[in-house]
């Protein structure tokens, strides 16, 4: 007689599988948190070695790294291709660059600034949390002294605070700026000398660089140069992208900045409301919404970024301080306490949120 062999019924084959369908669903939520808490403690660690910078820039330069001026321009005509409105990244004329431009020696892209590349991504401004794609804008320099010199380049899931660094195109009285030219290096007239010491709320109480807010369009058009700085909302309307490459100084860019004030963007100030620990008040007709603006925000669909801090992550958003320190602040953070860590002589140092 043939012996009978032994196996599985239909009904426990599917039983088993069963079994492992809920163990995978189990495991995958956990998998999914262990990966976003990886990536932010990479996030954080990038903020960090940026504040770092910025405090090596300043022992170095004597002054923070300010957000440098419309087409890069220093007043020193011939950097770059030979035209001073269309000139490359370099160290000539980085006294005009961006704030991101200008701390690449101190991120270790020394050679990057003395030769630049508009093809080299940059590992320390990118968050891992955020789909990046190539780290790049859409736009590439054609090779030419015309705007794709500022619509081309490396982007930056990282933006420093405006309050704090300003740019070299300050504030003159309300609603104008000082073009007067002060010499071949030093830029505009009254360019935003800030010191670490002069920081009276405190370096630990104020927002020196942090992750900024996106809208989950946008991972798959950084930079949204192809599509004059918009995306494309749910509802087919179009809202601005607030991702503007490395290269463009603006000035008072929300690719690159965040916390924008009266003091530091001159088109913001007026005779309206006064904002803490700024010298010059609002434009009229900004106080409607100027605060509300003051938020840390999680990356969604339709999000509207102007202004606001935010992150990929769930809760909360890092965002480094000028000491060094960097803090996961909530989503929950009210607008008040937002803007007592961007300023950063408002005279009410925000506690831990």
């Amino acid at each position: 007689m043939r012996p009978l062999r032994k196996a599985f019924t239909l009904i426990e084959l599917l039983v088993v599988i069963a079994i492992i369908a809920i163990l995978i669903g189990l495991l995958l939520p956990a998998i999914q948190k262990v990966r976003e808490s990886a990536s932010r403690a990479q996030s954080a660690n990038n903020l960090k070695q940026i504040a770092l910078a910025f405090q090596n820039y300043e022992n170095a330069m004597g002054e923070m790294p300010h957000n440098g001026t419309w087409n890069n321009t220093q007043w020193d005509f011939g950097p770059g291709l030979g035209d001073w409105s269309h000139a490359l990244p370099s160290p000539i004329n980085a006294v005009g660059c961006t704030w991101a431009i200008k701390i690449l020696p101190y991120i270790e892209q020394d050679m990057l600034l003395n030769k630049y590349s508009y093809t080299v991504p940059i590992k320390t401004y990118l968050d891992p949390g955020r789909p990046s794609g190539t780290g790049l804008t859409q736009t590439q320099w054609d090779g030419g002294a015309d705007d794709t010199i500022y619509q081309a380049g490396q982007v930056t899931d990282y933006a420093a605070n405006s309050m704090v660094i300003g740019s070299g195109i300050m504030t003159d009285s309300p609603g104008n700026y000082s073009p007067t030219w002060s010499g071949p290096v030093s830029g505009w007239a009254d360019l935003f000398h800030r010191k670490l010491i002069s920081i009276e709320d405190g370096t630990s109480n104020t927002i020196v660089v942090g992750s900024k807010g996106m809208a989950t369009q946008v991972y798959k058009q950084r930079g949204c140069t192809k599509t004059g700085g918009n995306y494309t909302l749910s509802n087919g309307a179009t809202l601005g992208c607030n991702d503007d490459p490395i290269t463009d100084p603006g000035p008072a860019l929300m690719g690159t900045l965040r916390s924008i004030g009266p003091d530091d963007t001159w088109w913001a100030s007026g005779t309206g409301v006064t904002v803490a620990g700024n010298r010059f008040k609002l434009a009229n007709g900004w106080e409607s919404w100027f605060f509300f603006c003051f938020e840390v925000v999680q990356d969604k669909p339709d999000l509207d970024s102007w202004n606001r801090w935010g992150s990929p992550y769930s809760g909360s958003a890092p965002l480094a301080m000028c000491d060094g320190s960097v803090r996961n602040v909530s989503y929950t953070t009210s607008n008040a306490v937002v803007l007592a860590l961007s300023t950063p002589n408002g005279g009410e140092p925000a506690q831990d949120p």
